[in-house]
Order: structure tokens, then sequence, then C-alpha cells
């Protein structure tokens, strides 16, 4: 358990573990409750604030009762400045998420590809779908498109069961 000291009904020190010594007491993390009030060393309770939607912590405050010290979390509203920095940095990550899969599938619109003509067009539509995602009129909104089911095949190069030669080509 977590007291505070409370001196001349202030709080004089954050919650904490009592000491083992105090006022000369030794073992006085020994002592029971009331006995410690009688020192100023209150049981320390914090209750949580619910934030939701535009609202963010940006405090506390403490009620000092007959019986322990309690901290409260205080709220306040996002500045509209706040809650479009959110915005923002929201529509960052999408975009980032988008880039990196348009990168991913760069390979299914090459004219070397091994995509049919059919394939290379479920690719083209997706990825056209997502360089619309920024068309969303809210970051919060975006539902990303569903990749084709295609698998994308590796590079194959052939080499010799004997490895490369020394000149570096397979034969």
């Amino acid at each position: 358990m977590r007291y505070v000291y409370v001196k001349d009904g202030e709080i004089a020190s954050e919650h904490r573990v009592l000491p083992n010594s105090f006022a000369n007491i030794s073992n006085f993390d020994t002592l029971d409750n009331n006995s410690l009030k009688q020192f100023g060393w209150y049981p320390y309770r914090f209750v949580s604030a619910t934030v939701s939607g535009s609202y963010v912590i940006d405090g506390s405050y403490y009620e000092i009762t007959d019986d322990e010290v309690i901290e409260y979390q205080t709220t306040r509203q996002l500045t509209e400045e706040e809650q479009q920095n959110i915005i923002d940095n929201a529509w960052i990550t999408i975009r980032f998420t988008r880039n990196n899969k348009l990168n991913e599938c760069d390979w299914t619109q090459l004219s070397d590809s091994p995509l049919t003509t059919e394939e290379k067009e479920e690719w083209k539509v997706y990825r056209q779908a997502l360089r619309d995602i920024t068309k969303y009129d809210s970051p919060y909104d975006v539902v990303w498109p569903e990749q084709p089911q295609t698998v994308q095949l590796a590079p194959q190069t052939e080499v010799s069961p004997l490895g490369p030669s020394v000149d570096g080509s397979n034969g």
C-alpha cells in the first residue's frame, strides 16, 4: 500500500511506500493506520479519469479525508488544433501504410510480370483503390481494399549443382 505524508493540512510528500523509520521511530512501517495518521501519514488512493473522444488527461488534484488521501485525475477537452494534429497524424500513418502496400505490388504491373492479363487487371484495380484511400473524409472511415489472391512468384535463377563458376556464371 502507498501512503502520503500530510503536514499542516497540505501534502508534504507524494505517494510512496512508508519509510522504515520516521520521527525517530524505528519500524515505522509496521504501525497501524490510526497510529500512522497521528504522524501525518495517510493511505493513498488513486482515481483514474475516464477519457474518450476529444478529452485528454491534464493533471490531478488531491482530497484529504479523515481516513485517506485520494488523487483524482482531471481532464480537459482537446483544442481544435490538437484534434487536427491527431487527424493529420492518422493520415500520415495511412499514407505510409498505403505507400508500402503499393511498393509491395509494383512488380504486378511490369511488362515482364508472370501474371496473366486478368490478374494484372485485378492488381491494377487494387492499386487504384489504394490510391483512392485519401479520398475518404476521415482517416477513421478508411476501409482497406482486399488484395488479389495472386501469389507473388519469387525471382528464379538457375544455379548449376556445382555452384557458380569462377567467372560468376552458372555453368
